[in-house]
């Protein structure tokens, strides 16, 4: 950073070189609303901070857990891009908070002209300011209509439309709804979706049949319990995403129950283990490796400086339909 410039910046945000430095420097801790005006500064007089050599062969992902499997196979598809374009990857956990989605975003500013970031919990204006202090910022499940050229999304709201509808259109009436206890946009789309199939098909949507439970196995299986103690009649179960399912399918088990002959389920993503449960799972399909491969492509045009121009991209789910439903309408 040249000398001029620096007390620019400094006069503009009214502090130190030093802390100008510090901060475009990520060398010490500075509170938040410094960090925040020195930003602002930058961007009114249109400085933008030399990228290092590590920094442009490096791209950053933010992702809730690492250690889930719809990261895992959202992080090969960013890798399989990255190694075709010579670069390393960077990953960095959310741990589903504010706070830390923050401070894992924060941490690649500097080290990464590259950032692919599946955030839930942070404001749109953050992500927005966050997508300005790194020019190869990209949304991956979330859309925001003034960075839309920086998003890769998904219709959450039609998949969640697609597994009750066809719970429907094979005969089901009672059909429950496990969703997500966490308070974010996918739960409250996907839940959006079953109403609207439920409304369409003019089942009256009765809310002892929808469940809030931690998207996990264990989740699935408590939900079960919760839904059987309400001793209403019940001939599928639709869930929040697949290992909810697995964790539905050994719940009926343990009651004594069988899928699908007496209770059908319909999971969420595809995951690799919808495939080897037993009965193997019908699901919606969350096409999270093209997504992230895709949004990977664009980072890397976009820290170019060649993809302002590409409109962001909401991706349509599909049905995949195995063996875990019962056709009632026959």
């Amino acid at each position: 950073m040249g000398c001029v410039f620096g007390r620019e910046l400094a006069k503009e945000a009214d502090v130190s070189t030093a802390t100008v430095s510090r901060v475009v420097n990520r060398s010490a801790k500075t509170s938040e609303e410094v960090v925040q005006r020195v930003w602002q500064a930058i961007r009114k007089l249109g400085y933008r901070p030399v990228i290092g050599r590590q920094s442009a062969t490096t791209i950053g992902a933010v992702v809730s857990d690492v250690s889930e499997p719809f990261f895992g196979q959202m992080l090969k598809g960013i890798d399989q891009i990255a190694r075709v374009h010579d670069k390393q990857l960077l990953i960095h956990n959310g741990h589903y908070s504010e706070q830390s989605e923050y401070q894992a975003i924060e941490r690649l500013i500097g080290r990464c002209e590259c950032a692919i970031v599946h955030s839930k919990w942070l404001s749109d204006d953050v992500l927005v300011d966050f997508a300005s202090r790194i020019p190869g910022f990209v949304l991956i499940n979330r859309y925001i209509e003034s960075i839309a050229h920086r998003c890769i999304a998904l219709d959450n709201v039609h998949g969640g439309y697609l597994a009750s509808r066809y719970l429907v259109q094979k005969g089901h009436r009672h059909i429950a709804y496990l969703c997500s206890e966490q308070f974010i946009d996918d739960s409250h789309n996907r839940l959006q979706g079953h109403r609207m199939a439920l409304a369409e098909a003019n089942i009256d949507l009765d809310h002892r049949y929808i469940v809030a439970c931690p998207p996990s196995e264990d989740g699935g299986r408590l939900g079960v319990y919760d839904l059987l103690a309400n001793g209403l009649p019940l001939t599928a179960i639709v869930t929040y995403n697949d290992v909810m399912a697995a964790g539905v399918l050994f719940g009926l088990q343990e009651n004594g129950l069988t899928c699908p002959q007496d209770v059908s389920v319909v999971g969420y993503d595809d995951l690799v283990i919808a495939r080897y449960l037993h009965p193997k799972l019908s699901t919606v399909r969350y096409p999270i490796s093209v997504m992230a491969q895709q949004a990977t492509r664009l980072a890397i045009s976009l820290s170019r400086g060649s993809g302002e121009n590409i409109a962001g991209q909401v991706m349509m789910p599909t049905f995949v339909e195995r063996s875990s439903v019962l056709d009632r309408s026959i």
